[in-house]
């Protein structure tokens, strides 16, 4: 072998060492941004089911003052001009709503949740089709009673989520 092709060997030779040492610090760079993007996403996830359940909450005293108008503090004479089936149909896409994030729940608020929505299906319908006063007050009473022995437990999993996010785990 000549002087030149020694050369040209010993430059090829770095040149593939250093090619291979720029290949690994590129492949470790793009694994920190993997983690990194993963690490993006997984907070991107957790956020937003704070805010959807946080929404659930929101949406829990919401009804409440819906459903107070019929509820154990409403008075029978002014029941008259309410229209239930609107107050019912509010109630039902409140269920729809619980049900459709029931997936961010622990199993424990998962089973509240389903409790409450199968526990409120008769009374929406009795009360879309009440016609009488009393009849109205008494299911608007059942339906208040049980969306509000639920607010702790919409509360305690908003903030526990919330908790979640502020503590990073």
């Amino acid at each position: 072998m000549s002087t030149a092709e020694t050369w040209i060997s010993i430059i090829g030779s770095l040149a593939s060492i250093g090619g291979a040492a720029w290949a690994f610090i590129e492949a470790r760079d793009a694994s920190r941004s993997a983690s990194r993007a993963e690490r993006v996403r997984s907070e991107l996830v957790t956020r937003r089911e704070m805010v959807e359940l946080s929404q659930i909450h929101t949406e829990t005293k919401r009804i409440l003052g819906v459903v107070s108008r019929i509820g154990p503090s409403s008075s029978l004479n002014l029941l008259t001009g309410i229209d239930c089936s609107s107050i019912a149909k509010d109630v039902e896409e409140y269920c729809r709503l619980v049900n459709e994030h029931s997936t961010h729940y622990s199993e424990l608020f998962k089973n509240h949740a389903l409790h409450l929505c199968s526990d409120l299906n008769d009374d929406i319908t009795s009360l879309a089709d009440a016609t009488q006063q009393h009849e109205k007050k008494e299911i608007g009473t059942r339906i208040y009673h049980k969306i509000n022995s639920f607010l702790p437990v919409a509360k305690n999993l908003a903030d526990e989520k919330k908790e979640t996010v502020a503590t990073g785990n």
